[in-house]
């Protein structure tokens, strides 16, 4: 039982991050794009030191072609990295300009296969065309306006987190008020089994 509690503790916790987070991203969810900027601009300063490092602390025994490329790609790694940390969003721009080529790119081919469809006389072809535009549509949109799209992507997460959250936290309180009921009638029983043997050893007694 102690053990099942333990899991349900943990439930808890994770449904209140799911709906502390769900918030966050639907109120500012430029605030997540930029943490995420920041974080990949420190790993590519990091690395490109590291480069750095290991070019002027050992010798070019190596080879000049490969020692030198240590040099030129840890100082391509540090500007990378001091240009996505003066523009963090480059990063929410980038993933949502290569989704929306993506999708764009899908969905002119799956418009081309019901445009076939149509020619050839299949009767479905609206079936897959509608999903196709769709999909065009939406790539078009990420490709023009990707932050715009990026942030509604961020609240749409948001608020699917913020429901999961509720959805879990009402769960973990029912399931728990059931499990102290059943915790509460096998005491019970423990306790009327206790007073049985001690009524029986009594009588045995005498």
């Amino acid at each position: 039982m102690q053990t099942v509690k333990n899991i349900f503790k943990n439930f808890w916790i994770l449904s209140v991050f799911c709906i502390v987070l769900g918030i966050a991203l639907v109120f500012d969810p430029g605030l997540f794009a930029d943490t995420g900027g920041y974080i990949v601009a420190g790993l590519l300063c990091c690395y490109g030191a590291v480069m750095l490092i290991i070019y002027f602390t050992k010798s070019s025994s190596e080879g000049f072609f490969d020692h030198g490329a240590k040099l030129v790609g840890g100082l391509l790694l540090c500007a990378a990295g001091i240009f996505v940390f003066i523009q963090p969003d480059i990063i929410a721009k980038v993933v949502a300009i290569v989704c929306g080529l993506y999708m764009l790119i899908n969905g002119i081919v799956n418009l081309q296969g019901t445009l076939k469809m149509r020619k050839a006389g299949y009767p479905d072809w609206k079936t897959t065309g509608v999903p196709a535009l769709i999909t065009l549509g939406v790539g078009i949109l990420l490709v023009l306006n990707p932050m715009m799209s990026f942030d509604f992507a961020l609240r749409l997460l948001g608020i699917c987190l913020f429901v999961a959250g509720m959805v879990n936290l009402i769960d973990c309180a029912i399931i728990s008020h059931r499990l102290s009921k059943i915790s509460k009638s096998e005491s019970t029983e423990l306790a009327l089994r206790n007073n049985d043997g001690s009524d029986s050893t009594d009588i045995i007694d005498i």
